[in-house]
């Protein structure tokens, strides 16, 4: 069993990721850095020549092959949960934990690396917090389909443990 981190770009999934599984001792897998070495060039270019139903099927194809592998903590990208079947899939292989953040706290984020997010790259700096919070009434009823929401925006060490307690019935299955 995986511990699955959903949600929007700039959430917060490889940050957080990778601190639990260096907690728990499990290995950590970023999905776009795994994409990206399949690939031999960045998500941006992919998708730029192949397009993003391609990159969508890709993507599909890994979480399905990661989901086989060893236990593990996994970042997923963004849109992960909205292909139709994936969350359902992600569940049946572990805990989906769904990161879930403000529009305005992840317009912050992300304000400096839009050139390379293809869905942001031409979005004008005044009007990234409204596209994202756009996109995010999209991907609402994917992300939904989670097993746990997180609101938190920053975790210290006291907030982790207390969050990862809340879900720790389910944890055992992934320890």
């Amino acid at each position: 069993m995986h511990l699955i981190f959903v949600g929007f770009m700039g959430s917060g999934k490889s940050t957080l990721g990778k601190r639990i599984a260096s907690l728990i001792g499990k290995p950590f897998v970023d999905m776009d850095d795994r994409l990206e070495e399949i690939f031999g060039c960045s998500i941006s270019e992919y998708i730029k020549d192949f397009g993003m139903e391609s990159f969508r099927q890709e993507e599909s194809e890994l979480l399905r092959i990661l989901m086989l592998e060893p236990s593990s903590v996994i970042a997923t990208g963004g849109g992960t949960p909205c292909t139709k079947g994936s969350m359902e899939w992600m569940r049946k292989h572990g805990v989906v934990v769904h990161l879930s953040v403000t529009p305005s706290v992840l317009a912050k984020r992300l304000e400096g690396d839009c050139a390379h997010r293809p869905m942001l790259a031409d979005v004008a700096l005044n009007d990234l917090e409204r596209t994202i919070g756009r996109q995010l009434l999209v991907r609402a009823s994917s992300y939904s389909g989670a097993d746990t929401k997180w609101d938190e925006e920053e975790f210290d060490d006291e907030l982790l443990a207390a969050k990862l307690e809340s879900i720790g019935w389910r944890m055992r299955e992934v320890l």
